[in-house]
């Protein structure tokens, strides 16, 4: 992962990754979620290929809202409260999982968990609480890292 101190701000947006001339970037847009447990751990999605926020692709005539609630209740199982917006940031790069190259438009909220109403249906998806200060380290998207840095860097929690 890069350093967050690598990103360059174009107009309402972060941007991380290198844009490769003479690559055609597919745009993903997605919502994620930054949630706290009562000790202050971030919630965390654990995958075959590495720890992420919980949400995911948002779906044609889906808000950013529904598919941030849609999401966390497919991956983990709770009911959320989106409570604010922290801001969106991109990354252009190769997406293993997507194979291909795409430019993964993340907009990212602070949410509080509800209560578990569900079993989790993406098996390969496990929940996990992470220590705050070690969450953006560990994230493998940097624009996810990013949205972690700025919720603790403002105290927004």
């Amino acid at each position: 992962m890069k350093s967050i101190d690598n990103m360059e701000k174009s107009k309402d947006e972060i941007v991380f990754g290198e844009k490769l001339e003479g690559i055609e970037y597919k745009e993903r847009a997605g919502a994620y979620g930054v949630a706290f447990n009562e000790e202050g751990n971030i919630a965390v999605i654990k995958t075959a290929r590495g720890y992420f926020l919980p949400g995911g692709g948002i779906e044609a005539g889906e808000s950013n809202e529904e598919c941030i609630i849609r999401e966390f209740k497919e991956e983990t199982g709770y009911d959320i409260e989106v409570k604010q917006y922290i801001g969106k940031a991109s990354l252009y790069g190769y997406a293993v999982g997507l194979k291909g190259y795409y430019n993964l438009i993340g907009f990212h909220y602070i949410v509080e968990l509800k209560g578990k109403t569900a079993e989790p249906i993406e098996e390969d998806h496990e929940l996990l609480w992470m220590e705050a200060e070690k969450c953006p380290d560990a994230l493998k998207l940097e624009h996810q890292a990013w949205a972690v840095k700025e919720v603790l860097k403002d105290k927004r929690i």
